[in-house]
């Protein structure tokens, strides 16, 4: 950033201008975690940090704070009623923080704005203005890149998360505005009368956007100037009759939305000593022990530099809803002595019979010990020998991600606790960045990569400064590593971890390692058949469509569909028309065929794109292809998987079955797989105890076929058609899920109250269930949480929300968890044991998991004898009381066959 102090060649005194809204709006969904037992912080935690990096960066003299109103209270909305109309209402829990902020803004004396018809934009304006009168400089921190409008000698925008490593990017001169937006200042307002802005429910011209709007701008300087000349527009590049005709079909529009995009300059009459702000030490201390801020606490010096932070009572329900109670002295993760360490060095210094932390980096290996922190680069065969010594050893390893070091060929004899997977029991978050953990755990912010080194290239840091800034994470593991075990005992987590996620570790390594083959020439094949399909898709919808457009634009969608071809909308959303699946499976319904079309390219797109082409070039030399399974990508407990992702191939579409036809067995081998029979319902009929459940399970009927009967009033003589029995199928499940009967409705297409009446026979016929979901929801109202039949933990936010769409959504979750969260650990214990099994085998491999479905490359002539042995474990593994567990098998040369 430049000298901005002497910007007009003299100090000059500063001030900056907050947008409160911006500011909190980014730092909520940067800590979405962040909370007491009885309130959320995370929005206040980030105000605070980004409001001292404002201060240390630009050191104002002054300071004031904008709120935004009501948008009933808006005179714009008298403008125009559809002005801001779509806007999604603030997150409960971050209206929640509202008072908050603005408590901390009083903790640092900043005066605070906020007038009924205007903006906070509006008020900015008008401030920045007033003090540039005065021969005050001001910086407006905002996230609106229209508030540029009033840039002048004095103002200076800072636009927030824009510059260098998510910073502020300092908007200053003219020059600065038109890099941004492609025009000067003074034509801001004309600029989005022209493209609008959907955000805001600014309409502006159609089919205009910045790439046509900008030439007419330079040419003719405002709307005026472009309406005197409408006759000469089509001289311009890409202006053609059409967009000249929207033009003056939308020309009062135009002149609407300018009036909305420009900033009303008010007389607020301040004076500059009223916007002088003095932090207040012991209102803040106050204000940071309540929302258990201790890392601010501690870097703020606000207890005078004592050693000890404030503790958190610890919970009464024993979960601690992802909340630790560390109290440790300042400066923790201070250096204890770091050194490099190459070739044998690496077993000589790293003997030790303490716990060693160790994380895997791209450039090495950060290590910490009790007293010393040391780097090792592993570039010659040397060190890599040394270093896999040491983890043969008898030591006991802490790690944040075990796998990583697994995947890259590196054996762990003594795997004993990943933080990874502890504080994701502890708090169900799915986040995996090590900061986040050790910010929680030991109140320490450790910087990121971009906040350290920016943007520079990985090869271009320094080895020494590439392990200070790596082993961090080692010396914040071993000082979180105490804290996580507590915790862990305390909330019966301990042993999920250790006889569970803890040896699924190698179990999901040696599946990724192994890899799964498949044929780069079928995917082509498909490819191309695809291709032709779309293609096909795509004529027929322009010749619906009565003319070309970009079918992968919703915005152009919406044009076409709803005012091209006048068809009544469904429903709208801030940025327009919406075109989601669902508005076009109405219109599917309601006989439009161009919306019938639109589907199937979409679909057939998605499947192109995200699996068919991609799938052939993530491949190694022998065409296997490596995913990642991931233990902490689902609150429930359910394995997830990346890059790619295969749990979300279709299930029993043709689609689906074509490209699993892809995944192939290797010469000599074919492809086993084994699956559970209906196992979240058996779960279900365990954990309920439901009679009914029960019985049907005990005497092998067909569940499905009896809830038919039941929800559609059969005799016991009476034929279930395949209909009907699908439709029971669905309610079976949809009870698992929480669906609501409207969802119900939508999923089987009949009418809302035709779904009420199947759930309530559906719950006469197994009574016990409905008592099952009252109770799981009580227990997590009154808890916070609710556990799984083997005691793993979930965490229900919103579970006592007073909002009832947040409360039915965290009802339906609390359920869900229970049932699938179980399922989900039958199969983790059953691949443990499996793999026990299976482990030396050299004529077996176990390739996948996916949901209930475990899949298996075997020897052909041993594929018999180790079905046999896998069912068995399979149905034996976990024993309940009243329920047993089924399997299916199928075997084929490729994936599709084994369905």
């Amino acid at each position: 950033m430049k000298n901005v102090n002497c910007r007009k060649g003299k100090k000059m005194k500063k001030a900056v201008l907050l947008d409160v809204s911006a500011i909190m709006y980014r730092a909520f969904y940067g800590n979405l975690n962040f909370r007491t037992k009885n309130e959320p912080t995370g929005a206040v935690y980030g105000f605070v940090n980004t409001l001292m990096s404002i201060i240390n960066q630009l050191n104002p003299d002054y300071i004031g704070a904008a709120f935004d109103v009501k948008r009933a209270t808006l005179k714009r909305s008298e403008i125009y009623k559809e002005y801001k109309a779509q806007r999604d209402a603030a997150p409960e829990d971050l209206v929640a923080q509202i008072p908050r902020i603005e408590e901390l803004l009083d903790c640092f004396g900043i005066k605070k704005f906020k007038i009924d018809g205007y903006e906070a934009d509006d008020v900015l304006g008008s401030l920045a203005k007033e003090l540039g009168a005065k021969g005050i400089e001001s910086y407006i921190i905002t996230g609106d890149k229209d508030l540029s409008q009033i840039l002048d000698s004095h103002v200076n925008i800072a636009l927030l998360g824009k510059g260098d490593g998510g910073g502020l990017k300092i908007l200053s001169t003219e020059e600065d505005v038109i890099e941004q937006l492609g025009v000067k200042p003074k034509m801001i307002p004309d600029l989005f009368g022209l493209i609008g802005d959907t955000s805001d429910g600014i309409p502006g011209v159609r089919k205009i956007g910045s790439k046509k709007a900008i030439p007419m701008l330079e040419k003719y300087g405002n709307l005026e100037g472009i309406y005197e000349n409408i006759d000469s527009l089509t001289e311009l590049p890409g202006i053609g009759k059409s967009l000249v005709n929207n033009l003056i079909e939308d020309r009062e529009l135009a002149f609407i939305s300018r009036e909305l995009a420009t900033i009303e300059l008010l007389n607020l009459g301040v004076k500059a000593d009223e916007l002088e702000y003095k932090k207040d030490d012991k209102k803040l201390l106050e204000l940071f022990k309540t929302l258990e801020f201790k890392s601010l606490i501690k870097k703020m010096n606000l207890e005078d530099g004592q050693s000890q932070v404030i503790a958190q009572p610890a919970s009464q329900n024993g979960m601690q809803l992802g909340l630790f109670s560390f109290q440790g002295t300042p400066e923790i993760l201070e250096e204890k002595g770091f050194f490099v360490l190459e070739g044998v060095k690496i077993k000589e210094k790293l003997n030790s019979d303490s716990e060693i932390a160790i994380y895997w980096g791209e450039k090495g290996v950060a290590v910490s010990l009790k007293n010393k922190d040391y780097f090792l680069p592993l570039k010659d065969e040397e060190s890599k020998n040394s270093f896999k010594e040491v983890l043969n050893s008898n030591n006991k390893f802490i790690s944040y991600g075990f796998k990583n070091f697994l995947r890259h060929g590196y054996f762990v004899k003594n795997m004993d606790f990943d933080t990874m997977l502890a504080y994701h029991l502890l708090t169900s978050q799915t986040r995996e960045e090590i900061e986040v953990m050790l910010r929680n755990v030991i109140e320490e912010d450790v910087e990121k990569y971009n906040e350290v080194f920016g943007k520079t290239k990985i090869e271009d840091i320094s080895t020494e400064d590439y392990g200070r800034f790596l082993t961090k994470r080692t010396r914040g593991m071993l000082v979180a590593y105490p804290e996580l075990v507590k915790e862990l005992e305390n909330n019966n987590l301990y042993n999920v971890l250790k006889e569970t996620e803890m040896p699924l570790i190698r179990v999901l390594a040696d599946m990724e390692i192994e890899g799964i083959k498949i044929s780069p020439e079928y995917f082509s094949k498909y490819s191309l058949e695809l291709e032709s399909r779309i293609d096909e898709l795509t004529k027929k919808i322009y010749e619906e469509a009565e003319g070309e457009f970009n079918i992968n634009s919703p915005k152009q969608l919406g044009e076409v569909l709803f005012i091209n071809l006048n068809i009544p909308p469904v429903k709208k959303t801030k940025t327009g028309f919406s075109t989601d699946s669902e508005v076009l499976e109405k219109l599917a319904e309601q006989g439009y065929e161009i919306a019938k079309s639109i589907l199937e390219f979409r679909k057939l797109s998605k499947l192109k794109s995200t699996y068919v082409d991609p799938l052939p070039r993530m491949v190694d030399e022998n065409n296997r292809l490596h995913t990642t399974f991931n233990q902490t990508g689902t609150a429930t407990g359910r394995l997830s998987s990346s890059d790619p992702n295969l749990q979300n191939i279709p299930v029993r579409t043709e689609e689906g079955m074509k490209i699993r036809a892809g995944f192939i067995a290797k010469d000599g081998s074919v492809l086993l797989g084994i699956d559970y029979s209906q196992i979240e319902l058996r779960v279900l009929a365990e954990i309920s105890q439901d009679t009914n459940l029960i019985e049907a399970y005990s005497e092998n009927l067909d569940l499905h076929s009896l809830t038919a009967r039941k929800i559609f009033d059969l005799s016991e003589d009476a034929l279930v058609t395949r209909e009907q029995r699908d439709a029971a199928k669905t309610v079976n499940f949809s009870i698992i899920y929480g669906k609501t009967a409207f969802g119900l409705s939508q999923e089987l297409k009949i009418t809302p109250k035709e779904a009420s009446d199947y759930i309530t026979r559906y719950f006469e016929q197994y009574p016990a269930v409905k008592h099952l979901e009252k109770e799981i929801i009580e227990y997590a109202e009154e808890h916070g949480y609710v556990e799984t039949y083997f005691k793993r933990k979930r965490i229900i936010e919103g579970i006592n929300s007073k909002n009832r769409v947040i409360k039915n959504q965290a009802e339906r979750m609390a359920v869900n968890t229970v049932i699938q969260g179980t399922a989900a650990e039958v199969l983790k214990k059953v691949m443990i044991n499996l793999y026990d099994l299976l482990k030396d085998k050299k004529d077996i491999h176990m390739l996948l998991q996916v949901h209930d479905e475990l899949i298996f490359e075997v020897e052909k002539e041993k594929v018999l004898e180790y079905k046999e042995k896998i069912e068995k474990i399979m149905r034996e593994s976990i024993q309940f009381s009243k329920v047993k567990l089924e399997v299916n098998s199928s075997i084929g040369q490729n994936w599709a066959e084994t369905k």
